[in-house]
């Protein structure tokens, strides 16, 4: 026997996870506001969790803001946006993937805990940490 589908047994695809990358050790906590473009820059980001597809270098507008902290669904620790929040002691969660990113679109509050290795969606009945 080779490899040959047959039925929908033969088949196998592995569920794929987000390691996301945690930047600095620091805590912030605040509002989550999703940018989906450069559009966005008439938004008040002061003290907020900026929450972007992905780590390039198109937001860069985002760090004259005031934000407490940057959440990315894709991306990693050599990113742009990665190695800007090292460089300006922002908290960041770089790369946490699609199902993580859409958990936080319905909390009012987010809870970006670096050193714990933690994101939590504030408030809830018992907000559950996604720990890596």
């Amino acid at each position: 026997m080779g490899c040959l589908i047959r039925n929908r047994r033969d088949i196998y695809l592995p569920l794929q996870h987000a390691w996301p990358n945690f930047i600095s050790s620091r805590r912030a906590e605040g509002s989550p506001v999703f940018l989906h473009n450069r559009e966005s820059v008439a938004l008040d980001l002061s003290g907020k969790i900026v929450c972007i597809e992905s780590a390039d270098p198109g937001f860069d507008w985002i760090f004259s803001m005031g934000i407490a902290g940057l959440i990315t669904k894709f991306g990693g620790s050599n990113s742009h946006m990665a190695i800007r929040c090292a460089e300006m002691g922002i908290p960041a969660a770089v790369g946490i993937g699609e199902t993580r990113i859409e958990l936080l679109r319905k909390s009012k509050s987010v809870e970006l805990s670096c050193g714990d290795r933690a994101i939590r969606a504030i408030p809830g009945p018992q907000p559950e940490p996604m720990t890596w």
